[in-house]
């Protein structure tokens, strides 16, 4: 592959996605048990579609985003690495009597990237957002995005389609810069436990089932849907400077200091800030929006790309 260099928007690139990682959910009981944990239907979810879903804890606060991917022993769930751990013990928690295995699949797949604005001849890939196909050693899946974007998961034996080791290697932070331009709600083990579903937009995404039965934290989930009483969603914000690392990121309006939203991920490129915001429906009409930095970084507002 070509060394990573300067990225331009309309170049076919590839990514090596290691801030992801994988558990696999094998078993007799393996649907049954993710349709008792996820806010997403299982049943749904085959070999040509995928699903974003959410785990929650009991009171319906998100532990961790997923994409949940149905695979010949059972099912894959991709997330964040800095949730793999707390993840794997709390789904372990649930296991009980159930024919069920979790697995870490770090050392046995590899997550790579494919971000194709120009069409790439002879490979057909899934124009559906959350469709999927395969080939006997790979499982390529489309992500919601303004150009087509697609995750590969492969064993790590494999080749890759000579096709693609021509592309320009891009990096991961211009992945993640994409992720969130696209309002894909991944976060990481800070931001964990603090929201519900639907503050992240994972309803808008097709991630939650609101007539599948019961799951972890279905009553606050449904309730919330129900009763209409969902007051804050996940906003699209930009800042023209570099954000550094802050342990206690937050937005704040301009006149009054107070404190409005959250920032759930945020990733700078070529001096470009895009940030994931939670915020109140009626504060995303503040025309004032800053960070709580020392510069009182001041953002815009978006609409997802």
């Amino acid at each position: 592959m070509k060394a990573t260099e300067q990225q331009d928007p309309l170049t076919n690139s590839y990514y090596n996605l290691t801030h992801f990682a994988g558990i696999a959910v094998t078993g007799e009981d393996a649907a049954k048990f993710l349709q008792g944990q996820l806010t997403c239907n299982i049943n749904d979810i085959n070999e040509t579609k995928t699903s974003i879903a959410a785990f929650c804890n009991p009171k319906g606060r998100v532990i961790s985003t997923l994409l949940v991917i149905k695979t010949e022993a059972g099912f894959l769930l991709l997330l964040p690495n800095s949730l793999q751990d707390k993840v794997l013990k709390k789904l372990q928690m649930y296991v009980l009597r159930s024919k069920v295995q979790l697995s870490d699949q770090s050392n046995f797949q590899t997550i790579n990237g494919l971000s194709t604005p120009n069409p790439i001849n002879n490979i057909t890939l899934p124009s559906d957002d959350f469709a999927c196909s395969r080939s006997e050693h790979l499982i390529c899946i489309k992500l919601p995005s303004e150009h087509p974007r697609h995750i590969l998961i492969a064993e790590p034996e494999q080749p890759i389609t000579p096709k693609l080791e021509s592309l320009r290697l891009g990096s991961v932070d211009e992945w993640r810069f994409q992720d969130i331009s696209a309002g894909i709600p991944w976060f990481e083990i800070d931001q964990t436990e603090q929201f519900i579903p639907q503050m992240l937009n994972i309803d808008h995404l097709g991630g939650i089932s609101f007539n599948k039965g019961c799951y972890t934290g279905q009553e606050i989930v449904a309730r919330t849907h129900f009763l209409g009483k969902a007051k804050r969603q996940l906003f699209l914000g930009e800042s023209q400077c570099e954000i550094q690392h802050h342990s206690d990121l937050f937005v704040q309006d301009a006149i009054t200091q107070e404190k409005i939203g959250d920032v759930l991920a945020y990733q700078t490129q070529e001096n470009t800030c895009r940030l994931l915001l939670v915020l109140q429906t009626v504060d995303a009409e503040t025309k004032n929006l800053i960070l709580n930095t020392t510069q009182q970084t001041s953002i815009k507002l978006l609409p997802f790309k």
